[in-house]
């Protein structure tokens, strides 16, 4: 429906239906704006923007049989955190009851289309699923609906879609951290994952789950030092296993002074339904030799959730004067002209993955669901669409994707390693199909 990705809008796994990336543009790709004769006039161009991605959901929702009312969770990017106001009533029209969760993060300049002011993506409950749709509400965990319009979290079938939100009680701002006049006593980071963590467990068993449950996650953090001390806390809660995860660089987030929020969600465990680890395939273990909690593959009845993959073909040593092309896939340093790092790298990574899914059984065609993070978007996305495109040359079908530009509080590069030498991190959901 929208000629910007190579994926198609919308794609089926079992009951689920996963939505590509939504931008504000129109039939002939024109980016959409308000029809105010003013800017301070009338409707906002946020607001006619996110009518425009809500009409186009609505559309690609219906081609896949289903509707806005069986939403279970949305991922929102804008590009400012001060056109969220705007977005908010514009969501409040499409759902005015019983909405989806949502994540929503700030991206800044970084949208591969100029003027756009944010994407969409998201999965929906199967029109003809017989999964019941249930909204889970616990009273002594702060509520999201007045300030966010979402709820605490939303059950369907097997899977847990909890609210992800900031480190905040949706009154004061963040509500927990050091103490000015003791500055050194604490870590921010980890007050806020300890508050996140600690109210999304009490909704979690209201839902017949724990943390311990998560089966897929992503990081969005708005600076890279303080992703020690957020790993630490997510290892305590999410022991012995936990879910395969990206952590990736917002530019900003929705709450001042928040610094991560997670985007994750879990399985309610049944007796042919349960979480277990695999490490079929993969080449090294990051609990193993990088003591960092996040494990590379979890199964689930007939569905496989890799962590992110990024072209690191083994693990950077102690050794201080290990080089990045020791490391790291790139292009060569002295040539940089002749090649292009983000083909490689994408090549590369999806060998990696397909190393995964091919030991578990998997085949590039049983990918549901892919997240592109790209450190460099407006730069790099062409030369990602053209080795993606060779990638699934012959395939015969392509996953949904999202395409999330990922950069930092400084605009440095948002993927986990220094020197912006890691451009892109492909994030996978598998289905066998049927």
């Amino acid at each position: 429906m929208q000629p910007v990705l190579p994926a198609p809008s919308w794609n089926r796994a079992d009951d689920l239906i996963f939505v590509s990336s939504i931008f504000p543009i129109d039939a002939q790709g024109n980016v959409v704006h308000t029809g105010s004769f003013s800017p301070y006039v009338g409707e906002s161009e946020m607001a006619a923007q996110a009518r425009g991605v809500m009409e186009t959901l609505k559309r690609v929702l219906a081609g896949a049989g289903t509707s806005l009312e069986r939403m279970l969770k949305a991922e929102v990017y804008l590009k400012y955190p001060s056109d969220f106001y705007e977005f908010k009533l514009i969501w409040k029209e499409y759902f005015p009851t019983d909405p989806p969760v949502r994540t929503t993060a700030c991206v800044g300049e970084d949208h591969i289309i100029p003027g756009v002011l944010l994407n969409l993506n998201g999965v929906a409950l199967a029109g003809d699923s017989t999964w019941k749709r249930e909204v889970i509400h616990v009273d002594d965990v702060p509520d999201p609906m007045d300030a966010e319009w979402i709820p605490q979290a939303i059950k369907a079938g097997p899977f847990v879609f909890p609210a992800n939100v900031p480190a905040t009680d949706f009154k004061t701002g963040v509500p927990v951290g050091k103490l000015p006049v003791y500055p050194y006593y604490g870590s921010d980071a980890e007050m806020q994952t300890h508050y996140i963590l600690q109210n999304m467990e009490k909704v979690l068993s209201a839902a017949g789950s724990d943390l311990k449950q998560a089966v897929k996650c992503q990081f969005h953090e708005t600076n890279f030092t303080n992703f020690h001390d957020v790993d630490g806390v997510w290892g305590q809660y999410t022991h012995p296993i936990p879910p395969p995860r990206s952590s990736m660089a917002m530019r900003e987030l929705l709450v001042p002074g928040a610094v991560f929020v997670p985007n994750v969600f879990f399985i309610a465990p049944n007796g042919d339904f349960k979480k277990e680890e695999t490490r079929k395939g993969i080449r090294w273990h990051p609990v193993d030799v990088r003591k960092v909690n996040f494990t590379p593959g979890v199964l689930a009845g007939d569905w496989f959730f890799t962590a992110g993959q990024a072209a690191l073909p083994g693990y950077a040593k102690s050794d201080r004067d290990t080089k990045a092309e020791d490391v790291f896939v790139i292009t060569p340093r002295s040539l940089p002209h002749y090649w292009s790092d983000i083909e490689v790298q994408t090549e590369f990574t999806m060998v990696l993955l397909g190393e995964q899914l091919e030991a578990n059984g998997y085949t590039l065609a049983d990918i549901a669901d892919a997240r592109i993070y790209l450190a460099f978007a407006r730069r790099d996305y062409r030369g990602f669409e053209r080795a993606w495109r060779r990638i699934f040359e012959g395939v015969g079908t392509m996953p949904s994707m999202s395409l999330i530009p990922s950069n930092d509080e400084e605009n440095r590069g948002g993927v986990m390693v220094g020197d912006s030498l890691l451009i892109v991190e492909i994030d996978l959901i598998m289905k066998h199909r049927a």
